[in-house]
């Protein structure tokens, strides 16, 4: 498996973040979704439920009593939704990225939008919603960039072979790799800020001497819709108390083993608007709105202080757009 292809699954943030996700008490907050207007209609369809981290892999039952030590003065009351449509390739499409990338050969028409190539040089697949490219030239010696040399690199690369979207943010390193020597560039459209969801993004996975071995795109296109009402924060903090949120924890193995009840008190501080996709793979996908609180898990019996998130669904009804 490459790496490109292992953060093809949905949980692929989880992954990258090494985070410990649950839902408290195994209860996950009701999506209450918009959509954005396909015209000047004042009534919409619904969006799909929000998709906000469910699982918790190790197991995890958290009894949490969770307080407030921030203010809401400063949070939106309203803000946008996004439509997501990928993008579809034809023949010349693919032809026309192929030379991009340096690649010569034959181009296989797969059917339903799906285009392959092999060469000397490299591999280069194409399917709606994604373009994954990987190297077959020589890795040379050496070491790899560090994190902003990394993240330098990813950029004039995309820059050079005219791959970087205009809209493009700056970059982060989220995987580095001792054996074989890797890091894995992640970069995200400038907005919405704090985007949960896996794309839109393009994932460079680098070698040794700066070399891309990788490149994985799943940039859409990106439409504002219209602005839309939030629910009230304080709503949404009243999930978060009950337990009706979804969680994000790193708590570390070594103090709590999979199937554990974590018990313990949360503290939040902060809370900001992030977004997260909704809807199905291959349809129609937008990025809604959601209430993210940040603050402290101090466990029961401990002093230790680890990183809690918690996500509540901030649309009110899709019904009811602001304008």
């Amino acid at each position: 498996m490459t790496f490109v292809e292992q953060f093809r699954a949905p949980r692929w943030l989880a992954l990258a973040a090494a985070a410990l996700i649950a839902t408290s008490m195994g209860q996950g907050a009701v999506a209450q979704d918009a959509t954005p207007p396909p015209g000047d209609t004042e009534i919409t369809t619904q969006l799909p439920a929000v998709d906000l981290p469910t699982m918790n892999e190790q197991g995890f039952v958290f009894e949490l009593e969770s307080s407030w030590n921030g203010s809401f003065d400063e949070v939106a009351v309203e803000a946008p939704v996004f439509q997501l449509d990928a993008r579809l390739f034809d023949q010349a499409d693919v032809e026309q990225l192929a030379g991009r990338l340096g690649l010569e050969g034959e181009i296989e028409d797969q059917g339903g939008g799906t285009f392959a190539l092999s060469s000397e040089e490299g591999n280069l697949f194409v399917t709606p919603g994604l373009e994954q490219y990987v190297s077959n030239l020589e890795i040379p010696e050496g070491d790899v960039p560090n994190d902003e040399q990394a993240v330098a690199f990813a950029r004039e690369w995309l820059r050079q072979t005219q791959l970087l979207p205009a809209d493009a943010g700056g970059g982060t390193v989220i995987v580095r790799v001792d054996d074989p020597p890797r890091v894995i560039v992640n970069i995200e459209p400038i907005r919405p800020e704090n985007l949960l969801s896996v794309y839109p993004a393009i994932r460079i996975t680098m070698g040794p001497g700066a070399s891309i071995l990788e490149a994985a795109f799943q940039w859409p296109t990106m439409r504002s819709g219209d602005v839309y009402s939030l629910r009230p924060v304080d709503s949404a903090w009243t999930d978060v108390a009950e337990r009706r949120s979804y969680l994000q924890a790193d708590v570390p193995g070594d103090v709590a083993e999979p199937g554990d009840t974590v018990a313990g008190r949360a503290v939040y501080d902060e809370v900001v608007i992030a977004y997260a996709i909704s809807g199905i793979p291959g349809e129609t996908q937008f990025l809604q709105p959601v209430y993210m609180f940040t603050g402290n898990l101090i466990l029961e019996g401990s002093d230790e202080a680890y990183p809690i998130t918690a996500y509540v669904p901030a649309l009110v009804n899709s019904q009811q757009p602001v304008g």
